[in-house]
């Protein structure tokens, strides 16, 4: 995967994927620009157990509608591509000229604003095959430089107000923030009481399957110490898997974290 594009998974437990959609719960993501989000990048209802999504740090910027909480981002310019390090001019008309300078992701962008009113801007970012707003400037800028730096930083949450390209300046709880400033992948797993989907619990990861978790990259298995049988259980479910292994010609084992140390049962069949 390019150094501009990475990839983001989001798995939700079947019970609180019921609750929350029951609730009216939205998945909200949001990117960071210039220190702090204040638009949901990617959000919405339309989710399964498992959802992937691809965002690639290719951008655009554009005048905006004012900054309202609440109220979803409306373009009031042409959206103009732009990349880090790069910068464009807003006429006294309120037109860009062309984009121009070098490209370095590292940098930010700036606008050089010579537009006679006041006004404010927002940039966009690409996920998937869209671009959708992840900021807009809270107060109106007068003329001058405006420098917009987007991070590789996200926030995560569960919101019942919220949805794509919304404006938000309040605080979020129950979220989980992620950096992909040195990685192009992260997996996460959401899981809550079904009385209570807001109370959930994020994790990093695949979600927890009846006390085992198992890693299909891997092909691992591993059974925490609460759920952990005994040892001709043990030996019960290792004869099964080498079993399956040899039927489909796969190498398997299985990983018992006894007393905090991970312990191999059985080793890979051959």
């Amino acid at each position: 995967m390019s150094g501009n594009k990475y990839t983001l998974t989001v798995n939700i437990a079947t019970s609180s994927l019921n609750a929350l959609k029951a609730a009216n719960y939205k998945l909200c993501i949001a990117k960071d620009v210039n220190g702090k989000p204040n638009v949901v990048f990617k959000g919405g209802n339309k989710v399964l157990n498992h959802n992937e999504f691809v965002f690639e740090d290719l951008f655009r910027v554009s005048g905006t509608n004012k900054f309202e909480d609440g109220a979803l981002v409306k373009a009031s310019t042409d959206q103009v591509p732009i990349l880090g390090g790069q910068e464009v001019i807003l006429s006294p008309a309120g037109t860009f000229g062309p984009v121009s300078g070098p490209v370095d992701p590292t940098k930010p962008f700036t606008v050089h604003n010579r537009y006679t009113e006041f006004i404010n801007f927002g940039v966009e970012a690409r996920v998937g095959n869209e671009y959708n707003y992840i900021y807009v400037s809270p107060y109106p800028q007068g003329s001058g430089d405006v420098i917009l730096q987007p991070k590789k930083k996200f926030l995560i949450w569960f919101d019942q107000t919220l949805d794509t390209e919304t404006m938000f300046s309040r605080s979020v709880t129950n979220a989980i923030e992620l950096d992909f400033t040195s990685t192009s992948e992260h997996e996460i797993s959401f899981s809550a009481p079904k009385d209570k989907p807001a109370k959930g619990v994020w994790r990093m990861g695949p979600l927890p399957v009846l006390g085992q978790t198992y890693n299909p990259k891997t092909n691992t298995l591993s059974l925490d110490p609460a759920f952990l049988p005994d040892m001709d259980e043990i030996v019960r479910i290792t004869e099964q898997w080498k079993l399956e292994a040899l039927q489909n010609d796969v190498p398997r084992a299985i990983t018992a974290n006894l007393n905090g140390d991970a312990q191999n049962i059985e080793g890979d069949s051959e």
